[in-house]
């Protein structure tokens, strides 16, 4: 399988998994979902970017609602998150499709170029996980949770060696630094978001040159796994727990899924 079907395909069947109606025709509003479609807004809103560019789904906009997007009052509220969505397919079709994809995805092979393909989707959805938790963990300890973004770079590059639950430690011990550095008064309010992005890059680089053994920390209560996350842990790669506890690799992949073909 080509690897941008694997991904158009498990990014299909997670949005119609979580977001579809009973009749198969539109999928409901981010905002509106039970369960989180991935693990990071940025990244649902990319999902479904992706399928509307592949003709799979439309925005539900049309002349017949402009006038409440031109005079809406609660604009600030209104974005992606707010849109529903029409799936182009008919219902028949669309249900089929989910049917093949859900075999598709349980039954794929562990070639050299799906191994690939799924090392990009578990390096895109571990970075979604501690770019979550890192403004989840920033709220929580009073700061601005956009500061996150600042330090994608060395998080991205942190998950080359550690697992998603281990960077999820070091951001914890970089907003204990953060905390210290403001409370020292040693650094202006406006510089503390290269502060926290700086200090990740930090602790990672020193943990790498001093072969730190340390855990992880589990997933909080208030960051429920994504349904995307979940398929990819659970069905697809059955990673399982592994998921966030071993850096993303190919080894890992390939054993995870050697590991339950031996077993069957």
């Amino acid at each position: 399988m080509d690897s941008n079907d694997l991904t158009a395909t498990l990014y299909f069947a997670a949005a119609v998994r979580v977001a579809a109606d009973s009749s198969l025709t539109r999928l409901l509003p981010l905002e509106l979902l039970k369960e989180p479609l991935s693990p990071h807004e940025c990244f649902s809103q990319r999902i479904l970017l992706s399928l509307q560019a592949l003709g799979v789904i439309e925005p539900e906009l049309s002349v017949a609602n402009a006038d409440d997007w031109l005079t809406a009052k609660n604009w600030i509220e209104s974005g992606l998150q707010t849109l529903a969505w029409r799936i182009r397919w008919l219902p028949g079709e669309c249900r089929n499709r989910t049917v093949m994809a859900r075999e598709v995805l349980r039954d794929i092979e562990p070639s050299e170029g799906v191994l690939e393909a799924l090392l990009d989707i578990w390096e895109d959805l571990a970075l979604a996980e501690v770019a979550q938790y890192g403004g989840w963990a920033l709220a929580k300890a009073g700061y601005n949770p956009h500061w996150v973004q600042a330090g994608i770079g060395n998080l991205r590059e942190a998950l080359k060696t550690f697992s998603a639950s281990q960077v999820m430690h070091l951001i914890q011990l970089t907003i204990r630094s953060v905390t210290r550095t403001v409370q020292s008064g040693g650094v202006l309010s406006g510089r503390l978001e290269k502060v926290f992005a700086d200090a990740v890059g930090s602790l990672s680089r020193r943990a790498v040159v001093e072969k730190w053994n340390f855990r992880g920390i589990s997933r909080p209560i208030d960051l429920p796994m994504s349904i995307i996350a979940s398929m990819f842990a659970h069905e697809v790669t059955r990673l399982n727990d592994e998921y966030l506890t071993r850096p993303p690799s190919i080894a890992a992949l390939l054993d995870a899924m050697t590991r339950v073909r031996s077993v069957h």
